[in-house]
Order: structure tokens, then C-alpha cells, then sequence
């Protein structure tokens, strides 16, 4: 098993497992005879660690491996749930928040997919899988390699045995800011500039913990999931064009000011919140891999809350985006996840420690197919996902848009953050103030 790969696999903790989750749900049932299909033939037939396990390291200090599973069933996989009427999108966001919590089978190939029932008209389907077998990035276009552009498109995989590169149809986390990181020149330049590389280290080292705040406690099992209704993405588009600014600056921008209102709305003085945001390294339009595996760094961002004013939230998110251009931020943290790998498990702990107590949280934003997709043969009508967060991170925000729409989707730790529907709403009103105060600039 790669050592970075090694990393994730112990990085297990009961109160934040170490597990991709996502959910898209369906406008009509989905035929289980064609969900079936498609997962033995783009899952299982394209990525065989999706029949495999792994096995603990022969000696103290060895990796684990990677095992087939000889006696694998994909019926070990699938776990089949009705919810209880009304089944609306309430009961599915807490079936989601109830099931992030439950640990996955060491014994078995460390995935499940949930086929929910009584959802609405269609079907809602839970996808759960380990970080140790791909990063989120990855996962998100292997989920995406399951679907189809059209209704009756078939479920065949491709020609010639390659998982597809979907280069239109799911894009690079911050794909928008920091596209200048990923490009291979860049990562070559990066890679060969030891000096720079160790200054950004000694610089990450050298940002303070997070401070003492309500977003930041002691965590626990319980787990809470909502999301938005879907965004026009246009409308977001437009603020970001007025001011001279991306799309992500004004997600960014748009996430501050959420948490400015649900700090004062909580009696806390507010203050910029630092978050982990993932990028991939991997060449945009290459297919995946079949072996998958984990190959993304992540910046330390810290979203605009201080500033009062939205204007000048949005103006912050820009300038920090562009500061993270040049920055080899990401590969530094790659090699340091490698690293974590490579050492005893104390010393891990120490590693994830030294990075989660930087950050309060983690942020994905991915831009996804913006034109309507079919999960075997029914639309799909909505998509959401979280990646992980270690140690005692108590939040995770995704970002996802669909097919000329945007959502914004909330994890948190129950204990600490009790109600993620106000920073769900708080987004969503903050979109509004800055569609305002731009058109009231023009």
C-alpha cells in the first residue's frame, strides 16, 4: 500500500472515520438489476480495489497491503433501507447524518453503497467509501464514471479497459484559483525548488492553532448532514463577473459571511475561520488509474469573517486565492501526508495533530456536470458529498455544482455544531446580500 494511502487507513478515529461519504438521489426508482450491473462493470470491472481489503503490516513499522478478497460478494456491499414516511428530503438528510458515524468492515473491501427507497418519487443512493482506497477527487469521478449523459445510454464499459477521463464532466477542486499549481510544468518547477518547498513548511508550521471558539470543540460520534436547495448558478456567475472575481471567490466569500452570522447569532465575537481545502495533483484530462489511491495537497485558507462589510469579504477571498497561485502549498503537504505514512503510529498521531489543530474545518468545491446525468437509466436530480475530516475538525462543507446549479452541503459534529441548517441558510442569504450590494455598485 502507498505510504500516503497507509496514512489515511490509520487515520481512523470513532469520532471522525475516515470515510468518503456522498448521495444522489433520482427523480424516478432506479431498476436494481441496472444498478447492479452498472457497479459490477464500472466499479468492480474497472478498479479492482473495489475487491480488495486491507491486511495489517507483517511487522511494527510496515504498511499494510492491499489483499484481494476471495470470497467477495457485491450483495456484502449494498445495504437496502426504506425510509419511513413521509420520506421527504428531511428524512434523507438524517438517514445521512445517522450512517456517517458507523465504521466500515476491516474483513471486507472498505465501501458500501445504500440503496434508499421511499425517498419522494425516486431513489437516493448513499455512497461510502474509505479514504485509504482513493482521495475524494478521485472518488468523485469514479462516481461520476457510473453514470450516463443519456437515459438509454447502456451500461458498457469503455473500449479499452481504461477508467474515462470525463474531462467535461467533473472538474479540479478550486479549479478556478489555483489551476496554475496542477499544471505538470508547475508541478516539476515546484517539486525541484527544495528551498521554497521548506519555506512554505516552516511557514505552515508556524501558523498559530485555531483559537478557542464555538466552531471548536471537543468532538463526538454523532453526526449531523444538511444541504441547500439548488443555487441558479448564473446568479452566482454574475456577482463574480461585476466584481473582477471567480466563481470560488464568491463561494468562498459567500461561506465567511455564513459564519460572521452564526458567530454573532451565537454571541461570539467573529473572526476568521481557518479551513483545509483539498487540490488535486493529478494531470487534469489522464485517465484514473485502476489502482486508484490518494494523490491531492491542500491549502490552509482562511475564509473572510472578520470583515463586516460583504464587499470587502469578497474582496479578501480574491486577494488569498490569488496569493495561493505561486504557493507549493499543496505539494508540501502531500509530502508530509507521505511521511505521516511512513511513521509509527504515535508519530502519526502526531502529524494529524499538528495539522487539525491549524484548522476548524475542511471546504471542497467541485464543479460537476452541467448537463443532466442518469444513474441506470433515472435522472439524477441532486448530488452532494463530504470528504473526510481528522482529529477534532468539526465541520465539513461541500460545494457541488449540477447542471446549471449549485448546492452547498454541511457535516458537522452534532455535539459541537448542532444546527448546520442556519449555515446552510446563512450561505444562501449571504449570496442574496452580495447580488445586491454589486448591483447597487454598478
Amino acid at each position: 500500500m502507498p505510504w500516503v494511502d497507509h496514512a489515511w487507513l490509520r487515520m481512523d478515529r470513532p469520532e471522525n472515520l475516515i470515510v468518503v461519504n456522498s448521495v444522489l438521489w433520482t427523480d424516478r426508482p432506479v431498476d436494481d438489476d441496472v444498478m447492479r450491473a452498472v457497479l459490477e462493470e464500472r466499479l468492480i470491472g474497472q478498479f479492482p480495489r473495489f475487491t480488495q481489503r486491507p491486511e495489517p503490516p507483517r511487522t511494527p513499522f510496515g504498511r499494510a497491503h492491499w489483499v484481494t478478497d476471495e470470497s467477495f460478494d457485491l450483495d456484502r456491499h449494498l445495504v437496502y433501507v426504506t425510509l419511513d414516511p413521509p420520506g421527504d428530503m428531511a428524512a434523507l438528510q438524517q438517514y445521512v447524518g445517522d450512517v456517517q458515524h458507523v465504521p466500515l468492515d476491516p474483513a471486507l473491501p472498505l465501501w458500501q453503497v445504500h440503496i434508499i427507497s421511499g425517498f419522494d418519487a425516486g431513489t437516493a443512493v448513499l455512497s461510502r467509501i474509505h479514504h485509504s482506497v482513493a482521495d475524494g477527487i478521485a472518488l468523485t469521478r469514479v462516481l461520476l464514471s457510473l453514470t450516463d449523459e443519456q437515459p438509454d445510454a447502456g451500461f458498457a464499459p469503455p473500449h479499452d479497459g481504461r477508467s474515462p477521463p470525463l474531462p467535461r464532466r467533473v472538474g479540479r477542486l478550486l479549479s478556478e484559483s489555483v489551476s496554475t499549481v496542477t499544471h505538470p510544468s508547475r508541478l516539476v518547477q515546484m517539486g525541484s525548488n527544495a528551498v521554497h518547498d521548506a519555506a512554505r513548511l516552516a511557514h505552515i508550521a508556524d501558523l498559530p492553532p485555531k483559537r478557542p471558539s464555538l466552531l471548536n470543540g471537543q468532538v463526538g460520534v454523532a453526526k449531523l448532514a444538511t444541504w441547500s436547495e439548488p443555487i441558479a448558478l448564473d446568479e452566482v456567475k454574475a456577482i463574480g463577473r461585476a466584481c473582477g472575481c471567480t466563481l470560488n471567490d464568491v463561494m468562498l466569500a459567500a461561506l465567511g459571511g455564513a459564519f460572521r452570522r452564526y458567530l454573532v447569532e451565537h454571541g461570539e465575537e467573529p473572526a476568521d475561520v481557518p479551513v483545509l481545502v483539498p487540490v488535486d495533483l493529478r494531470p487534469p484530462d489522464q485517465p484514473l488509474p485502476r489502482e486508484l489511491g490518494n494523490n491531492f495537497g491542500f491549502f490552509f485558507v482562511n475564509l473572510p469573517v472578520a470583515a463586516a462589510d460583504p464587499r470587502e469579504r469578497l474582496e479578501v477571498a480574491h486577494a488569498r486565492a490569488e496569493e495561493l497561485k505561486s504557493s507549493p502549498e499543496a505539494l508540501v503537504a502531500l509530502g508530509v501526508l507521505a511521511g505521516m505514512g511512513i511513521s509509527p503510529g504515535p508519530v502519526e498521531d502526531f502529524g494529524v495533530a499538528f495539522f487539525v489543530t491549524k484548522a476548524s474545518g475542511l471546504v471542497t468545491n467541485v464543479p460537476g456536470p452541467q448537463q443532466p446525468i442518469y444513474f441506470a437509466g433515472a435522472k439524477v436530480d441532486g448530488v452532494i458529498g463530504w470528504v473526510p475530516r481528522g482529529g477534532d475538525m468539526t465541520f465539513g462543507i461541500s460545494i457541488f455544482s449540477y447542471h446549471g446549479t449549485v448546492r452547498i452541503g454541511v457535516s458537522t459534529d452534532a455535539a459541537t455544531i448542532p444546527d448546520p441548517e442556519a449555515l446552510v441558510a446563512g450561505f444562501q442569504d449571504e449570496l442574496q446580500v452580495l447580488s445586491a450590494a454589486v448591483a447597487q455598485a454598478v
